[in-house]
């Protein structure tokens, strides 16, 4: 029996071929990208989607076929044609999700899926009602199954190759492969049909009530409904997928930004401690794996905290900034540098890198920093002290090896400074040191180990009593006596100096508001000022919170900051200083001469009086110079209306300088040393009984 085709329904074939083709490559990737659960949903919807179109692809195709008899279709074989559809496509898809595509998973693949392509085919074929049943020629029935293997291992090939996951392929890729598979599809199906012998006098049993283009029209609509559906929720699922991915990388970004604040020097950009720390373990890891040497530095800014007290913290921070990029050319590409302290740096060399190599090193860093600085005007000089603790013989774990080179630091810095200092036997680490101090130094602030010793101000008119000093003391059981100058740094370096300066001022308070209940005394106490306290925000309110707490009257606490406590914020501390003013305390600059020295600014605050520096005072009999500064400051001073205490006199001649000068005030071992509470009343009460002039006093205090 000849038939003849209709050829607008071959066309609506090939385009329903082609759209289960593009259906089936863009499903493959939403299975390939899922998991779990996802990916089984996308499995099995995907293969109904896919398989529905192929399947009606197929029907169409038949339905294409115009013979001179009526046909009908039974409906069973045609149902079960269908599923045969969608369980290859579970295969295919099955196949393209797993992780490797090799060559034997390709061709049982493609044969698995040919088979149930072919199967599909000659059911749908069966599911046709004639008498006699229609026969196949083998040659072109062969040629098809062939057609369908190969176009089934071309379609899994593309699939994969089409659905990269670390990629989205561009539209028109996958439109191309789609018309590739709709051809090799149609190629198969129209071999088989060709390979149909019909008898010349079948006939249809059941015929159709509908005719065949209305019927096609309607399976490839209900089939392309589908494989829009499903489009659409691929689409869909995409555009999720996108959006999430966005989310997932703007928190990565976030987290990384999160970790570069955590692990870098905010002012240098460099890796901090903590950084520095994690690589030093992985380096030592390497080192003991391959029995390789490296070796740890740690560099220290001379004199950065003059910098800081003199020109400002802007100046400060400009200058380790200076000091990072000269580090960083200096050290070779492969050294890490990190900032672990506010002018403390710390150096890491490769797993590799001998003594030798390091005696270069130090070298170069001690040489890079002995350069003069030009900063905002300024020109700035400082040098380094470098510690260096050499990986094996000087440490087996990280911290070993940085405290080891912490304390070959202070050796160089203790040998004269602007020098390096490789670690040995017997070194003891300063930071030791340091924080045995500041545990005892805590403790003595909880346990009352603390004390007060108060120096008298003289006036150089007539010996009177005008004032005096209250200085700190602190003898430890264990560290003995420790110098002020030890403790205050210290305290204000771990943030002690502001329960230390209270403490200082309301003792003071308290000791003198006794002292003027029991009539000893009635002139003002003077406490020494840190520029953390200035800085402190609630400064004023602890001030007067202190008074009145202890009684003194206002009029009789004198207050002394340096010149740099003072220039570090300007404005502010003249705004605190006017608001001290105005209770009645009285202010003081505390060793003029040794910071900014500069009346011009200083007469912007409202200041009281000037203490001339102690190392003027000791020069001024044997150095002009020093006289001459003396003298200019004191000029100066008595211009702006200003007293000045003259600090350190010690001898009769000196204190006769600074009368003939006409200044007001002096202290020092000429009238008495510091003395603890007890002694300074003795040393009162003798004064007031022999009514001489407290210089005569200095042979037995």
């Amino acid at each position: 029996m000849q038939g003849s085709y209709d050829w607008a329904l071959v066309a609506l074939s090939f385009v329903v071929a082609m759209m289960a083709s593009y259906t089936a490559l863009d499903l493959a990737g939403r299975v390939r990208a899922s998991k779990g659960l996802a990916r089984r949903l996308w499995l099995w919807g995907g293969a109904f989607a896919m398989g529905t179109g192929i399947w009606a692809m197929h029907f169409i195709g038949m339905l294409a076929l115009t013979l001179p008899v009526q046909m009908g279709y039974d409906l069973t074989m045609t149902l079960v044609s269908m599923v045969a559809s969608v369980l290859s496509s579970a295969l295919a898809l099955k196949i393209v999700s797993l992780g490797r595509l090799n060559w034997l998973r390709l061709g049982g693949g493609g044969l698995a899926m040919g088979t149930g392509i072919c199967v599909m085919h000659y059911l749908g074929m069966a599911a046709m009602k004639m008498e006699p049943a229609i026969s196949y020629d083998p040659a072109l029935f062969s040629l098809s199954v062939v057609i369908a293997i190969s176009a089934s291992i071309a379609a899994l090939w593309l699939a994969f190759r089409l659905n990269d996951l670390s990629r989205r392929t561009p539209f028109w890729y996958r439109l191309a492969a789609a018309v590739v598979m709709g051809i090799a599809i149609c190629g198969m199906h129209y071999t088989g049909m060709a390979a149909a012998n019909m008898s010349p006098h079948s006939m249809g049993i059941g015929a159709s009530a509908m005719a065949p283009a209305q019927l096609s029209i309607t399976i490839a609509l209900v089939a392309g409904c589908i494989m829009v559906t499903s489009l659409i929720l691929s689409v869909y699922d995409a555009h999720l997928a996108s959006h999430h991915a966005r989310m997932a990388a703007s928190l990565q970004q976030a987290n990384d930004e999160l970790k570069s604040m955590v692990l870098r020097d905010p002012l240098t950009r460099l890796p901090n401690r903590l950084l520095f720390e994690e690589h030093l373990d992985t380096v030592l890891r390497r080192a003991k794996r391959h029995l390789l040497p490296f070796s740890v530095f740690f560099v220290d800014l001379d004199r950065f905290k003059n910098v800081n007290d003199s020109l400002g913290h802007h100046v400060g921070d400009s200058l380790i900034k200076a000091a990072a990029t000269r580090l960083r050319e200096a050290l070779r590409e492969d050294d890490l540098i990190a900032r672990v302290g506010g002018d403390e740096f710390m150096v890491l060399t490769p797993p590799g890198t001998d003594k030798v190599q390091c005696v270069g090193i130090a070298a170069r860093i001690v040489e890079a920093m002995a350069t003069a600085f030009e900063l905002e005007g300024n020109e700035v000089r400082i040098s380094s002290s470098v510690g260096v603790s050499c990986y094996p013989e000087n440490g087996a774990d990280a911290h070993e090896l940085m405290i080891h080179a912490d304390a070959a630091m202070y050796y160089a810095k203790a040998g004269g400074r602007n020098n390096f200092q490789f670690f040995e036997a017997g070194m003891v680490s300063m930071a030791e040191k340091r924080n045995v101090l500041e545990r005892r130094l805590r403790l003595a602030l909880e346990e009352g180990g603390l004390s007060l010793a108060y120096q008298p101000k003289i006036a150089t008119s007539d010996d009177a009593l005008t004032g005096l000093e209250a200085l700190l003391r602190w003898h430890d059981e264990e560290l003995g006596t420790v110098s002020p100058d030890k403790i205050i740094p210290l305290a204000e370096d771990t943030g002690l100096i502001l329960p230390l300066g209270e403490w200082v001022l309301r003792t003071a308070c308290i000791q003198t508001a006794r002292w003027h209940a029991e009539g000893r005394i009635t002139v003002p106490v003077a406490v020494n000022l840190s520029p953390v306290q200035l800085n402190q925000h609630d400064f004023v309110d602890m001030v007067k919170r202190v008074l009145d707490e202890t009684g003194l009257d206002p009029r009789f606490l004198e207050l002394e900051l340096t010149e740099s406590a003072v220039m570090q914020n300007p404005d502010r501390a003249r705004g605190i200083l006017l608001e001290l003013r105005r209770l009645g305390i009285l202010i003081s600059i505390d060793d003029f001469g040794t910071g900014y020295s500069n009346l011009a600014q200083l007469k912007r605050f409202p200041i009281d009086r000037l203490k001339i520096d102690r190392s003027f005072t000791a020069g001024v009999m044997r150095d002009a110079q020093d006289a001459a500064i003396v003298q200019a400051v004191i000029a100066l001073a008595h211009s702006l209306q200003l007293d000045v205490v003259a600090e350190g006199v010690e001898t009769r001649e000196q204190l006769d300088f600074i009368r003939s000068l006409q200044g007001e005030q002096y202290q020092g071992y000429l009238c008495s040393k510091a003395l603890a509470a007890e002694e300074f009343e003795a040393f009162l009460d003798e004064w007031q009984s022999q009514s001489v002039p407290a210089s005569a006093l200095l042979a037995e205090h």
